[in-house]
């Protein structure tokens, strides 16, 4: 995870230095649904999300940089053991994802319509109710004149990898996009997510420029 946010940092120092030669940036907001392929759901609804991206400027190869984020929420239930310290946690939580990352757009054009490829990498969080997985222990301090305050939201995070490509259609600054990403879950969590927890997800979009 370190050296994906290392990463996300050197693209976007890299990316600022080219804004000294050209001010076309843009920012995009898209708003879509998706659907997560998993075996761990005992329910499958398509969930909605929505998000915003900073357009860097074409270089002379028609390509740009994108970095940005979305949140997205479903009324899919997961239905999964959580593994800590040795022990199994029952777990059914809906389903709440967050995502950062940057992408690689390739712009074409046919006739009037603009299309966009897009490949993208970024940092993919499962946020879920954590049932009773036990809490870790917050750390003491001896000192009187320090107190820590803990909050308890209920949840628990699986993090993971999104490796995505898709295609966008663009009519002036009024495009749609449809996208397939893979989750390797596993990559990072293998100790505390199931064997067969990675999945797929399709997103379609509604994008506005600006």
């Amino acid at each position: 995870m370190r050296t994906f946010i290392i990463g996300l940092f050197l693209c976007l120092n890299l990316s600022a230095q080219s804004l000294e030669k050209v001010k076309s940036e843009r920012s995009l907001i898209e708003v879509g649904s998706f659907l997560n392929f998993s075996k761990f759901k005992t329910k499958q609804n398509a969930g909605f999300y929505a998000g915003y991206w900073y357009r860097f400027p074409v270089d002379e190869t028609k390509t740009r940089l994108e970095l940005g984020t979305n949140l997205g929420y479903s009324k899919s239930f997961y239905e999964f053991n959580y593994k800590k310290e040795g022990l199994l946690y029952p777990i059914r939580s809906e389903e709440f994802v967050w995502n950062l990352g940057a992408r690689m757009v390739k712009e074409y054009h046919v006739e009037n319509i603009k299309i966009e490829w897009v490949s993208e990498l970024g940092l993919h969080t499962l946020i879920f109710n954590d049932g009773d997985i036990p809490k870790d222990e917050p750390e003491k301090n001896d000192s009187q004149n320090s107190y820590n305050t803990n909050i308890d939201t209920n949840t628990a995070t699986f993090s993971s990898l999104k490796i995505g490509q898709g295609i966008r259609f663009w009519k002036n600054n009024i495009g749609i996009g449809v996208q397939a990403s893979y989750l390797p879950y596993r990559f990072w969590n293998r100790e505390i997510t199931p064997e067969g927890f990675n999945s797929f997800s399709i997103e379609t979009s509604l994008l506005f420029k600006f």
